[in-house]
């Protein structure tokens, strides 16, 4: 084959990473440009889609012109990016409002009006014919809010998009989605791979407006003159539709055969398996997506803030400990993995609580709020950093047990993500749920190897996504330790315990004015 290269991209929450990979899906050269989300009420998160595909451009041209390679020998191109955001757009596939962000909770009504329609009978049904069910961070209540609270801008709107498929048609002047992405949007029939009219119609969503669905490793389309001009991708070059974000992570870490799971530990964490069954929980449910492949799903539990925990802790608490990050030339959470090191497992019976921006697994819960609990004179803020990652350990164990007790089995966890370079919070997460994990040799751009290895397939170098796992490169295995877990097990009774304990209480803050 003559084309030796495919550029894939990466759009996530907080910026855009391009690749150049080989036909192996090794990563020759990389470009990041981080870009910012909005504010403008509270409880809204929007991001500029125009923001976005101008960083999709500068990072493509960059990575092109910084590897040295000529455009013409660029065999695909693929794009994943983050879900559950929704941007509607005009008949000539223009936004008519900004995109509202996964993170956007501003369809709280319209999520509880969901739950309780016909008395939860209208739930059922919903999870009756597509599998899942919505929570106000989901497409479906964002949907409704627009077609309620703005009228006008609803009467504008020819398609509702999420944010890769707005990035396909600036490549290809193509609206497409594919069916990971359709099934994101709980409107997807997960058995006839089509848009569910009964679930539009009960919903009263107009099926027209939803975006045609084609397999994730169709070719849609070819790079357009304008594109060319803005990217430095040749015009004509094969575009294939990929997937977003969970599939293409399942995909690279190289657990694509039935039964193999992955663990992402990045601002939304999950831990999600490939299964050739269709299997979801119709009263504490998970995600139950499209695979890449065809004849599979992707059973997946996801917390709303794992590694957006540390995150915030060390945004709003560690000043300090930058500015000495700083001095030392590594990184802030480098430097919190350390001081968590020196604290004892337990963090000396503090809890965390880490909901801080609700919870969707194993319970839908967009009410629950974030806690320290067992707070005392004694603890420091090395305590604090481990009990931020223990606490995000004991609700992957709750994952864990809960998609077990669906009838999966969760064994060995390839894990990925920003997370799990920290060897300190590996071998927490190992040893509180009791697996091993498979630390891949490129745990950050997982996603965007996922990406090009789908572009690879749809393209022919490979048959299908199951004979790329090997060429997946595992860097490191954590094992669980075995003389922490009686402790472990105590403080996790504990965990589950407090979140019962603080449900009610989430419920009636969030009335208070």
């Amino acid at each position: 084959m003559s084309k030796r290269y495919i550029i894939a991209h990466d759009t996530g929450t907080g910026g855009d990473k391009a690749v150049l990979t080989d036909l192996r899906g090794r990563i020759l050269h990389s470009y990041y440009l981080p870009y910012g989300l909005r504010y403008p009420k509270p409880q809204w998160v929007e991001q500029d889609p125009e923001e976005l595909w101008q960083a999709v451009a500068l990072t493509t041209r960059k990575v092109i012109e910084e590897a040295g390679v000529s455009p013409a020998d660029i065999l695909g191109v693929g794009i994943s990016a983050q879900m559950f955001n929704l941007l509607p757009v005009d008949v000539e596939v223009r936004p008519v409002m900004p995109m509202i962000s996964w993170l956007d909770v501003r369809s709280v009504k319209q999520a509880d009006r969901i739950a309780e329609m016909d008395g939860g009978q209208g739930i059922r049904r919903l999870f009756k014919y597509t599998g899942n069910i919505p929570t106000a961070k989901d497409i479906i209540p964002k949907i409704l809010w627009l077609k309620e609270e703005c009228p006008d801008l609803w009467e504008r709107t020819a398609w509702l998009l999420d944010c890769k498929e707005y990035i396909i048609y600036r490549l290809t002047g193509k609206v497409a989605t594919d069916w990971h992405g359709a099934s994101v949007y709980f409107l997807f029939d997960p058995y006839r791979k089509e848009w569910s009219r009964p679930a539009c119609d009960l919903l009263g969503i107009p099926l027209e407006k939803l975006p045609p669905a084609y397999p994730c490793t169709s070719v849609i389309g070819e790079v357009t003159p304008e594109a060319e001009q803005a990217t430095g991708l040749l015009a004509g070059t094969p575009v294939v539709i990929c997937a977003g974000d969970v599939a293409v992570a399942q995909s690279g870490s190289g657990a694509n055969h039935d039964g193999e799971a992955h663990l992402c530990v990045g601002t939304a964490t999950w831990i999600g398996l490939s299964s050739s069954t269709f299997l979801n929980d119709p009263e504490k449910p998970f995600w139950a997506l499209s695979h890449i492949d065809p004849q599979k799903w992707i059973i997946a539990g996801e917390m709303e803030t794992g590694g957006g925990s540390l995150m915030w802790f060390r945004d709003n608490f560690c000043q300090a400990e930058a500015e000495e990050a700083a001095r030392q030339g590594i990184s802030t959470y480098e430097l919190l993995s350390r001081m968590a090191e020196e604290v004892e497992p337990g963090a000396d019976r503090l809890l965390f609580a880490p909901w801080l921006s609700g919870e969707r697994a194993p319970v839908l819960d967009h009410y629950a709020l974030g806690a320290f609990i067992g707070l005392s004179l004694s603890h420091t803020k090395a305590h604090m950093a481990r009990a931020v990652m223990e606490g995000v350990g004991f609700h992957l164990r709750w994952i864990c047990e809960a998609l077990e007790n669906l009838g999966l089995r969760v064994g060995a966890m390839h894990a990925i993500g920003g997370g799990s370079t920290s060897p300190t919070w590996t071998q927490i997460i190992s040893d509180i749920t009791g697996r091993q994990l498979k630390v891949l040799a490129h745990p950050q751009e997982a996603g965007a190897v996922g990406a090009a290895l789908t572009v690879a397939v749809g393209l022919g170098v490979y048959p299908n996504m199951e004979a790329v796992d090997e060429l997946i490169e595992i860097a490191r295995i954590v094992e669980p330790r075995d003389q922490y877990q009686g402790k472990y097990d105590a403080l996790y009774r504990e965990y589950r315990a407090v979140y019962e304990a603080l449900k009610p209480i989430n419920r009636r803050l969030h009335d208070i004015a």
